[in-house]
């Protein structure tokens, strides 16, 4: 199973303890890595097909980007043969330009019936995977409801597009959506893991799909509940805004 990990922080962070770690967690996934973060307000991502831990070791690129990248929020996704993505353009997370903001998406996850999704909006992503379908849907969706309602928080819109989404192709979604402030985290079927670190690291939040968390520091599982549509987070800098079910 692909696995992916959030970092945010209330300042630009350089996530040269935590990445590396990441990258070992996910040794088993072996199609490819990917990482997004923020550059004046800008969504870059660095990809590469080559696995991400191999002969005991990290990869170079990845190791390098882990000691360079200087943002408030990163996002980083391990694939794995499974998933489909077999070429670095294919890799999470994909990145969006829409209301006034950059976007990152990454996610785990089978939804099999979005691949016959057809965006209403612009650009679309050229890639044959399911996630940048599942992007792409939301996109169309928060961009339609602020059309109607200019005032509607994106918090909101969020949840109602969600909704939207699992009515109309229900299945298996545990995802990462950020711009350059913030952090959303959705999990309907894969308990997530939060850790907010301590000052000696760093004041920062970490949210990953690793099931054991990242360290021996006691994580706090995020499950969700099976009654509900899933759980959703807001993030901002190192705290947790809301926390609740879809």
């Amino acid at each position: 199973m692909c696995d992916i990990l959030a970092i945010s922080a209330g300042y630009n962070y350089t996530p040269k303890n935590y990445l590396p770690i990441f990258a070992e967690k996910g040794s088993e996934n072996m199609n490819g890595w990917g990482i997004g973060f923020f550059r004046e307000d800008q969504a870059l991502v660095e990809k590469s097909e080559d696995q991400v831990f191999s002969n005991q070791q990290v990869h170079e690129s990845f190791q390098r980007l882990a000691r360079v990248i200087d943002s408030r929020i990163i996002i980083a996704h391990v694939n794995c043969p499974k998933s489909g993505g077999r070429h670095s353009a294919q890799l999470h997370p994909f990145k969006l330009s829409f209301l006034d903001h950059a976007w990152l998406f990454a996610h785990v996850g089978v939804v099999e019936k979005i691949s016959a999704y057809q965006t209403t909006g612009t650009p679309r992503l050229e890639v044959d995977v399911y996630t940048a379908r599942i992007f792409e849907y939301l996109r169309d969706q928060l961009v339609s409801l602020n059309q109607k309602n200019p005032y509607i928080s994106v918090y909101i819109a969020l949840r109602i597009a969600i909704q939207k989404l699992i009515d109309d192709y229900p299945g298996d979604y545990t995802f990462f959506l950020a711009n350059e402030s913030f952090l959303f985290a959705f999990c309907n079927f894969r308990q997530l893991m939060v850790l907010k670190e301590s000052a000696s690291m760093g004041d920062i939040l970490l949210v990953t799909s690793v099931k054991e968390g990242l360290s021996r520091i006691d994580w706090h599982p995020i499950t969700p509940d099976p009654q509900s549509l899933g759980e959703l987070l807001v993030v901002a800098g190192p705290d947790v805004l809301y926390a609740d079910d879809v």
